[in-house]
């Protein structure tokens, strides 16, 4: 190839399909099986092919962009709540905001289709990340609550080691003495294993709980019925355990209706926690205590990141920019 700007082509003939294909690639089209999807949009990374609408737009400056954001489910009041955050961090700059969930396809997926719309892209992006930055086709990533590991893609974490190493502490201090864990069964670790990779929430609960509450861990689906199967399931295997730590709140408001089914007095009896800060842990009855995370510093944090990265003179991939947030206990009354 010359020295001049990769074109379509040159990425067709390197991945040795047609133009077609590349194009359906791109867009995140279905005609085209995922293999292919996967070859193509590799190819163009490698080959540093930056298409049209993209360079165009970094030339122009656009005033108006537009921020793909990825969530994990609208059935979740916690990615609503963030939704409506990053809506109103993005609004003073006049960005636009396009939605997706992970009920819509898997996340190389969503970047693809993104890509085609959107300035750059933010949120939970599940999947290998050298092939959701080739999805990106040059647009920024910057993922949620997961390290960057790869140049391309920014993150904004959450420091879960030193905030849950703290909510034990002053669980200690009130009183409770034998830890129980009501896990999101994740993503598998790996295809067709049926295993599945520890969260960073469980990996800080079994550093701090102590060696014999790291044992007390249980994996649930992530809704209000997986939340109470959960608590069911680790009272049979635990019935020592006196306080509960559920991985969303969701899940803890679960827990809370089952232990209520049961005769099982919060707090008195099992204090119960969730991990979120969700306004409508506060009408539970009593009021769920929660670590809360501060949804509006996560969406600020990741529409500063894009900010930087749109402004830029060249296009991705930089350097990895990481923020962190920390979350914070909510105390009410169900611990």
């Amino acid at each position: 190839m010359g020295g001049g700007r990769i074109t379509i082509e040159d990425v067709a003939a390197a991945a040795g399909v047609s133009r077609q294909t590349v194009t359906r690639a791109m867009n995140g089209m279905p005609e085209i099986s995922r293999r292919t999807r996967e070859l193509v949009l590799r190819t163009a990374a490698e080959l540093g092919y930056r298409p049209s609408r993209f360079a165009s737009n970094l030339a122009a400056r656009r005033k108006t962009r537009s921020i793909g954001l990825v969530l994990g489910s609208l059935r979740n009041p916690y990615y609503t709540e963030l939704a409506a955050e990053l809506l109103d961090v993005v609004a003073p700059r006049g960005w636009h905001v396009l939605m997706a969930s992970h009920e819509q396809g898997d996340g190389v997926e969503l970047v693809a289709a993104l890509s085609g719309q959107a300035d750059a892209i933010v949120g939970y992006l599940p999947g290998d990340e050298a092939a959701l930055v080739a999805a990106a086709r040059g647009a920024p990533l910057v993922q949620m609550e997961t390290p960057a590991t790869v140049p391309g893609m920014h993150a904004v974490v959450l420091d879960f080691d030193s905030a849950i190493e703290a909510l034990l502490d002053e669980l200690r201090h009130r009183g409770a003495r034998r830890f129980g864990l009501i896990e999101f069964a994740g993503p598998p670790a790996s295809a067709g294993t049926g295993r599945y990779r520890p969260t960073h929430r469980r990996r800080a609960y079994e550093r701090f709980a102590g060696p014999d509450s790291a044992a007390a861990v249980v994996v649930a689906e992530e809704s209000i019925r997986g939340g109470a199967d959960g608590l069911v399931r680790l009272r049979a295997a635990h019935p020592e355990v006196d306080t509960v730590l559920v991985f969303n709140d969701l899940m803890a408001m679960g827990a809370m209706q089952q232990a209520q089914l049961d005769g099982i007095a919060v707090p008195d009896d099992l204090r119960v926690v969730g991990v979120d800060g969700l306004s409508l842990g506060a009408v539970m009855t009593p009021p769920l205590s929660t670590l809360s995370i501060d949804r509006h510093a996560l969406a600020a944090e990741a529409a500063d990141i894009v900010g930087t990265l749109l402004d830029g003179a060249e296009p991705p991939p930089h350097p990895s920019i990481v923020r962190t947030v920390t979350p914070r206990p909510l105390w009410r009354r169900s611990a």
